[in-house]
């Protein structure tokens, strides 16, 4: 079930990368369709709004099966942050709030008001909160390895999305931010996927015994 969601999302993802690369130059400009509230950002913002949608579905699943286990029950708390987290980010994807903070940072410390190209800072904090959340909850995120994996390999191409954000302005590099972070997304939706489904196994076991 998992292989088959996997390689369905990947060659939707590489799809709508291949399509927007090709239809750029109709649009008179190869990157066109990767920059804000284009195609891309709207692929990258349904799948966030995915990973808010089952990281509650997998929090609900979870009280239900954990219900009389205080320790575990805890321990889900981390799918219930990870719904909000990325509900935020769909607000945050979409209606560009990280290029504003970045905007009014470069303002308030440097009294810079023109287009830095800064995006890329607090893209880095919302990383470095990551890492928190998955320190504070490592026990629970481990539990599933190939969700592990999926996370790690996300985490990798977002923070290289980071890197190629700063003083992008050249097509080329925007189309590869943009896909760096679509890809990111896309392998972080598949990591809620297979927890997901982890989740959903466990409740099928303990309703057959019943």
């Amino acid at each position: 079930m998992f292989r088959l969601i996997f390689w369905i999302v990947l060659l939707v993802n590489y799809g709508a990368v291949y399509y927007c690369v090709f239809a750029g130059p109709g649009f008179g400009d190869v990157s066109f369709l990767f920059q804000e509230r284009q195609a891309i950002t709207f692929l990258s913002s349904l799948q966030l709004a995915l990973i808010s949608f089952v990281s509650m579905m997998t929090f609900i699943i979870g009280r239900i099966i954990y219900r009389d286990n205080k320790r575990p029950l805890k321990d889900i708390n981390v799918w219930f942050a990870s719904s909000i987290v990325f509900g935020f980010c769909v607000i945050d994807e979409y209606f560009m709030v990280h290029e504003g903070i970045d905007g009014g940072l470069a303002t308030i410390f440097f009294g810079i008001t023109k287009n830095l190209h800064l995006d890329g800072i607090t893209l880095f904090i919302y990383l470095i909160g990551a890492l928190i959340i998955f320190l504070k909850f490592k026990d629970e995120i481990l539990r599933d390895k190939r969700a592990f994996l999926l996370f790690c390999v996300g985490a990798g191409l977002f923070l290289l999305s980071i890197l190629l954000d700063i003083k992008s302005t050249d097509a080329f590099q925007i189309i590869l931010e943009e896909t760096a972070k679509l890809f990111a997304v896309t392998f972080m939706l598949l990591a809620h996927v297979s927890v997901f489904i982890g989740y959903v196994d466990k409740l099928d076991k303990i309703v057959n015994r019943r």
